[in-house]
């Protein structure tokens, strides 16, 4: 690897060092694009002298949610990066070349977690259980199933729900309800709806896919679902784990 740095690099106009390109790295690398860089002077930020190291790897072969992008997808890409935590270039480059190797294995674990999470989320117990309910028999048939999926994929919808779509069914908690039964309450006091009647349409939907899930998790049990005080009787504050036998619809 070539000992000579740039001159514009020297006289401070360049702020970006090519591992490659600029500082003649002819080995092993994770992208041509890892760049050892100094951040540029900022109002709204402290400057650091030490140096950082960063690259993006071509979009189909991110391992990030959507591919790096901001903004749930919408957005610009961002690199990966982190700190070499010197100011040496020769220095920042030899931790740059580990660092990134292992943020790259790291990332591709955290989608391999990810990946085994969602095929065990709860989604995937509402596509099972949807599909054996659509082939029961029962009275007013269209609008029991046309109930269904929008309670799943409604504005408010189950299927919107992070914890139902890539968290392990086995670590959904009382908390993520919490936060979900909090939405509705807010959707149905702006619609002028049923808070009551609503939450009970969820709770019924949930404890159902929760019991579908049970053929792969036998000791799995539904999180206790949270007390929301406001506009709550009384008779609806103690609820309890037990899991209902199969909601037949079969009842107009």
């Amino acid at each position: 690897m070539s000992r000579s740095l740039p001159q514009n690099w020297i006289d401070g106009s360049l702020h970006t060092l090519n591992v490659m390109r600029d500082l003649g790295w002819a080995g092993s690398i994770i992208h041509p694009s890892l760049s050892i860089f100094r951040q540029k002077p900022s109002a709204k930020s402290r400057k650091t002298k030490n140096l950082q190291w960063r690259f993006l790897p071509e979009q189909a072969d991110d391992p990030r949610p959507f591919a790096g992008r901001t903004n749930r997808g919408q957005g610009k890409r961002l690199s990966i990066e982190g700190t070499c935590g010197t100011t040496d270039p020769w220095e920042a480059v030899t931790i740059a070349l580990a660092a990134s190797q292992e943020r790259w294995r790291t990332l591709h674990q955290q989608l391999e977690q990810h990946q085994l999470e969602q095929g065990q989320a709860l989604s995937v117990y509402w596509e099972r259980w949807y599909t054996h309910e659509e082939q029961q028999p029962r009275n007013n048939r269209n609008r029991w199933l046309s109930d269904k999926r929008n309670l799943w994929h409604g504005p408010i919808g189950i299927g919107l729900q992070p914890w139902a779509t890539t968290k392990r069914v086995e670590r959904i908690s009382s908390n993520d309800f919490l936060e979900f039964f909090l939405i509705i309450r807010k959707h149905c006091e702006v619609k002028g709806a049923s808070v009551e009647e609503t939450r009970r349409q969820y709770k019924t939907l949930i404890r159902n896919l929760f019991r579908e899930a049970k053929a792969d998790f036998p000791a799995l049990t539904c999180p206790q679902f949270p007390d929301i005080k406001k506009q709550v009787r009384s008779s609806c504050k103690s609820e309890n784990h037990a899991f209902p036998a199969r909601e037949s619809g079969r009842r107009g």
